[in-house]
């Protein structure tokens, strides 16, 4: 299909705004290399066997034949194509035609192939996957796992007896993973449910050869909830992904490498006949303990890992428990459903014994999961870390050196204080803490906007006020729409009922209710009911008839004694009720609805305030949640360590939920100490708190950041201006993500060309317009001198001698002039654009 010339015109190519902002970006990038064209051409070749030739369009005839109005096409064709040849050529390389082998791999091998048998020492065992049947044979027992009759057969030889007792369901992902767990572990088989709450940490695989034929060896970790680990060891058939032989351990006990074979029967009939005698007479055994299934949280065998041709690394697979009566979680106080957790217990204790418990509790967990954690992390890349999660920005010159400098052995107990107690500490935890508070996307200018809430909030944390009473007066915020600050909580959702319920209890509980709106929660013991309870809450308060959009900003939003709430397609009306089932004050018609649930959801005897509080500062400080995701607390997402949860949640309570306490024994904390970097890749080790993540910088710490560096609001300015900032708001605008996910910057093409040429870089890197290098003018500073502030300022440290080798080259002591300054400029845009800056490790 043509289209006429005549038909192609300007207006067309800009009919998309945002399509053509992005090819003018495109376009204004930097040339792309000849040496990159090169090595395009080359990859390209080698794929397809088609080479990618460079020509010239001026003498090939061309000129005068494209399209009126085509002219602005035609000049970016060149960056645009090689951006798309680039784009290609990695996906190339990350993808290509390789196979990734995986766990969950081998469970849909299972299920394809029909019968598998695998014969050990003492027993012979038999899997039909796709039946869910699980038989195992010794000389002295048979068993028979059926989970689709939900039955679990045990035969003892010799007599006519048979024990029946439940199984899990086997028609899903969940119990299909647990049933072919128990099947390789064996001595599951006739108890699969004693490997619930099994979770996948970590698993790799190599292919290599064996007497000339293909073999792949995948090793899958997977830790317990009694803490043991478990390492499965599977030579796999490349094809077909089916295991030739596995070996089991679990920690330093060795099991003997077991063999698979693959016969060809009628699975069903066949393995109920060897392991149940046709004239048994069957005896009902009720479980003591309701059995576990398993959940596979991401079962994904098509991603490829980046980087690899022939090994292969992925984790993030989680089998996590689910429960009907009991919880996977051990320790008493968050055992069973969490509406029967109990309290947690505050215990008065010092900064210095919480830090040492902290330690402990963690070094203890490490010791069980045989885990070596990496080395401390050095001073700059302490320094720079609790910078960024303490005042969101990195430290200026003078802030480096001064604390380098300081001999004292408690300086960095007192760089936490001051940092705390700091103008940009409550700044930059407004913002974080609006960011879930607010939902991604809402306009709010008619109610005073976002930065009112964030200077309402900024000024709360600033006094230090208990987070108990910031909470309540965001609960029990009243008055008129245009008075914004608490407000805002509720207008960002319109007022309703069902909303505000689902992110009070996401955002102070840690737990996403909001999946049994319509229906009971799939995975976790909540109810429609449940979640229309605590709905109900929120259904006396003043809202409009019409649109909140449509109404006049001086309406005034109050309690009131009238408004219920119902059953989504039914007229029957939902009282209120906690979480926890505690009952409401009996008879008491003058407290309002919402006074009770703020005096419950922040009492020190609510089991949920206090621990979803002191895992979200973790994870903030962390990158990830004792509880991960952080707001997803419950039976199938079990805390990694109890007791360090319950720690920490005590603290708060006896500190009188005291925000800066968290931080503070968690800043000090020897795992919070810990290198990000390390010789190998060990993702338990993250996982475990024993090498620090890696986080990226969110849209609004990029922009502080280069602020700071670059002196961008005056020579003498530290602290941020992040309120009324017009500059900063366009920048963070810049790096936006869709509505309802949180504003990081990911690296993007368009963010990085917003950094690579955009009007803030622009500023920061100008020769007339940066602080910084307006400041190494000063004839004082060597040239040296001068590129070693360039890296303070901006990663902290001074330059490594590889480094050093590259930068004595570009500039020299003898470099002057309008080239010294230019050159300090490039260096300096490097920088800005290195992926060491736009990361906190």
């Amino acid at each position: 299909m043509t289209h006429a010339p005549e038909n192609h015109d300007a207006a067309t190519s800009a009919a998309d705004p945002e399509l053509e902002r992005l090819l003018c970006d495109a376009y204004d990038a930097p040339p792309v290399p000849a040496s990159l064209y090169t090595r395009i051409e080359q990859a390209v070749e080698k794929e397809w066997g088609t080479p990618i030739r460079q020509t010239s369009r001026r003498n090939d005839g061309s000129a005068g034949k494209w399209p009126r109005g085509a002219r602005w096409a035609h000049a970016r064709l060149v960056p645009i194509a090689a951006c798309v040849i680039t784009a290609v050529v990695i996906g190339l390389v990350m993808n290509g035609n390789s196979r990734v082998y995986a766990w969950s791999t081998v469970v849909d091998a299972f299920a394809r192939r029909g019968l598998v048998q695998l014969d050990g020492t003492d027993s012979s065992r038999w899997l039909a996957l796709s039946e869910g049947l699980m038989s195992q044979q010794t000389s002295a027992v048979s068993c028979l796992v059926d989970t689709r009759e939900r039955v679990i057969l045990e035969h003892r030889k010799g007599t006519s007896t048979v024990q029946r007792r439940p199984a899990p369901p086997g028609d899903d992902a969940s119990s299909r993973n647990l049933l072919c767990l128990a099947f390789v572990c064996g001595d599951a088989v006739s108890d699969p449910g004693q490997l619930a709450g099994a979770r996948l940490v970590d698993e790799e695989w190599k292919s290599h050869k064996v007497d000339g034929d293909d073999q792949v060896r995948l090793r899958v970790r997977f830790a317990l909830p009694s803490s043991e680990k478990l390492t499965l060891d599977l030579t796999l058939d490349p094809h077909t992904s089916l295991p030739h032989t596995a070996s089991v351990r679990r920690n330093a006990r060795e099991y003997t490498t077991v063999a698979f074979s693959y016969p060809a029967t009628s699975a069903a009939g066949e393995l109920r006949q060897r392991a149940i005698p046709e004239d048994a007479t069957f005896v009902d055994v009720s479980a003591d303990e309701p059995l576990l299934l398993m959940a596979s949280v991401s079962t994904d065998s098509t991603s490829p890992t980046a980087g690899r041709e022939d090994t292969g690394r992925n984790s993030g697979v989680e089998l996590a428990a689910i429960e009907r009566n009991t919880s996977a979680v051990s320790t008493p106080p968050m055992e069973g459903i969490p509406s029967r957790w109990k309290p947690v217990e505050p215990v008065d204790r010092s900064t210095r014994q919480v830090v040492a418990g902290i330690d402990r509790v963690l070094e203890e967990l490490w010791a069980r999961n045989e885990i070596e954690p990496t080395v401390p992390a050095t001073d700059e890349e302490l320094l720079r870390r609790v910078y960024l999660d303490l005042a969101g920005r990195t430290p200026s010159v003078t802030e480096v050196r001064s604390y380098l400098n300081d001999p004292s052995a408690s300086r960095y107990e007192d760089l936490v204080e001051h940092l705390l107690t700091g103008p940009d500490h409550a700044s930059h935890l407004a913002t974080v803490w609006r960011r879930f508070l607010i939902p991604e996307g809402v306009d709010l200018s008619r109610f005073g906007g976002i930065e009112a809430f964030d200077r309402w909030l900024a000024d709360r944390f600033a006094s230090n006020d208990s987070y108990d009473e910031v909470v309540r007066s965001l609960l029990l915020a009243e008055g008129r729409l245009s008075q914004s600050g608490p407000l805002l909580f509720y207008s960002a959702v319109k007022l309703d009922a069902d909303q505000l319920a689902s992110r009070t209890s996401r955002v102070f509980l840690g737990m996403r209710l909001e999946c049994a709106q319509c229906h009971d929660h799939p995975f976790e013991p909540w109810t429609q009911q449940d979640f229309w309870r605590f709905a109900a809450f929120f259904g006396q308060i003043s809202r409009p008839q019409a649109e909140l959009e449509t109404v006049s900003t001086v309406m005034r939003v109050r309690d009131i004694d009238r408004g219920e709430v119902m059953l989504p397609d039914s007229d029957t009306i939902v009282p209120p009720g906690f979480l926890d089932n505690k009952p409401l004050r009996a008879a008491d018609q003058t407290t309002a609805r919402r006074q009770q649930l703020a005096e419950w959801l922040t009492g020190a005897d609510n089991p949920y305030f206090a621990r979803a509080t002191a895992n979200r500062i973790w994870g903030q400080m962390f990158g990830r949640g004792i509880v991960d995701p952080i707001d997803d607390f419950g039976v199938q997402n079990p805390p990694r360590s109890p007791e360090l949860l319950d720690l920490l949640a005590s603290q708060f309570i006896s500190s009188g939920f005291d925000l800066r306490e968290l931080f503070r024994v968690i800043a000090l904390s020897r795992a919070y100490r810990l290198s990000s970097g390390a010789d190998t890749i060990d993702e338990e080790r993250v996982e475990w708190f024993a090498q620090m993540n890696i986080k990226t910088l969110t849209a609004e710490q990029v922009y502080d950041c280069i602020a700071v560096a670059t002196m961008l609001d005056g020579a003498g300015a530290i602290n941020v201006e992040r309120f009324g900032n017009t500059s900063r708001q366009e920048f963070i605008q810049q790096f936006r993500t869709p509505t309802g996910r949180s504003t990081e910057y990911l690296g993007g093409i368009p963010q990085a060309l917003t950094l690579m040429n955009g009007g803030l870089i622009s500023s920061a890197t100008g020769l007339s317009s940066s602080g910084l290098l307006k400041s190494l003018e000063a004839p004082f500073f060597t040239n040296r001198e001068r590129i070693e502030v360039l890296y303070l300022a901006t990663l902290s440290r001074q330059p490594r001698p590889d480094e050093w080798e590259l930068l004595d080259s570009y500039i020299t002591e003898s470099t002057r002039g309008v080239e010294l300054r230019e050159g300090l400029a490039d260096i300096l845009w490097a920088l800005l654009n290195s992926a060491e800056f736009t990361l906190n490790h």
